[in-house]
């Protein structure tokens, strides 16, 4: 059970308002609605007690940034819940309303009953480094689109060349811009990323982009207590379904962290050639007959392991460890 020494703040988050529920003095429930802009929040937040109330918001992206930073700034316990566990203990309590005040409520029950671990903002750097790891791969991704769209345009039997000229022109111009990106990238790596991305460069089949991603993307694996968090968290954990006489292997757990995922597949082919434990364990799921792509997502998982253990202990990789 969760510790209840301080009273639950439920709050359902939207892009214009959020809606908070709580329990006054007397053990009532009052709904506050709040405009999710900076000024509004701070004014609601200055006439609650930070001694009383802990705040706990579902996860919804950017628009739960600002009440999670704000809250996390005037010093009170705030905490964030996936919208899945929130999803689940909805149809545990049976819950069959949906508006943002009964939303709230929820949000608010699941706080008081289940352990959430405390959110912790990343660094400004960090932050900007996010973003712009973002902005990089959504470049990277116009590229590719419009590089696929020209290969396909050059096997017409009669070529337009102002709209081949037009292609190549925004393909090089994206390609500038990627390259401005990555010179920025380096500004803004303080001294404990650079460390953290120097241990993570040790492993054989991680190089500086895949390390700078999963730091940026685990707040320098300072949100997760187990190995087995992060491979979840990045999708590369495999599911089961025992029940009976019933052995069904469902396949990998699905999460929306689609970029970094593959990059470490791709970072896998490297590992299974240079990486002691991976090619190991590669050579033994394919001795059992799996596939090919099965033994890769194996090792993008034992890589997340290694990452997460060498940052956990500040030591360098070592191939010969037992």
């Amino acid at each position: 059970m969760a510790n209840l020494g301080k009273k639950v703040i439920g709050v359902d988050v939207s892009s214009q308002i959020l809606v908070m529920s709580l329990l006054n003095g007397e053990g009532k429930q009052v709904i506050i609605n709040v405009c999710n802009n900076k000024t509004d929040i701070e004014k609601c937040l200055n006439k609650l007690e930070k001694e009383t109330y802990k705040i706990v918001v579902e996860a919804t992206g950017s628009y739960s940034s600002k009440i999670l930073y704000y809250a996390y700034q005037k010093g009170f316990e705030v905490y964030q819940a996936s919208g899945l566990s929130i999803k689940k203990f909805a149809e545990v309590k049976n819950h069959i309303s949906k508006t943002d005040e009964e939303d709230a409520k929820l949000i608010r029950n699941f706080g008081e009953t289940m352990e959430i671990l405390p959110f912790e903002p990343k660094k400004e750097n960090i932050e900007h480094l996010d973003q712009e790891l973002s902005l990089w791969q959504d470049l990277e991704q116009e590229k590719a689109r419009f590089s696929l769209k020209l290969k396909s345009l050059r096997q017409k039997p009669v070529l337009n060349n102002n709209v081949v000229k037009h292609y190549e022109s925004v393909i090089k111009k994206l390609a500038k811009e990627i390259e401005k990106v990555q010179k920025r990238l380096p500004k803004l790596e303080d001294e404990e990323l650079k460390a953290s991305k120097k241990l993570l460069t040790s492993i054989s089949g991680i190089g500086d982009k895949t390390a700078l991603l999963l730091l940026v993307a685990t707040n320098n694996f300072k949100n997760f207590k187990t190995a087995k968090s992060v491979s979840k968290y990045f999708g590369v954990a495999p599911r089961m379904y025992h029940s009976g006489n019933k052995k069904i292997t469902i396949g990998k757990c699905r999460t929306s962290k689609g970029f970094v995922r593959s990059i470490l597949y791709v970072c896998s082919w490297s590992a299974i050639r240079f990486n002691a434990q991976c090619k190991a364990l590669f050579e033994r799921i394919l001795e059992k007959r799996k596939c090919k792509k099965v033994a890769l997502i194996a090792v993008c998982n034992k890589l997340l392991r290694q990452a997460f253990g060498i940052i956990n202990n500040k030591q360098k990789y070592q191939p010969n460890y037992i």
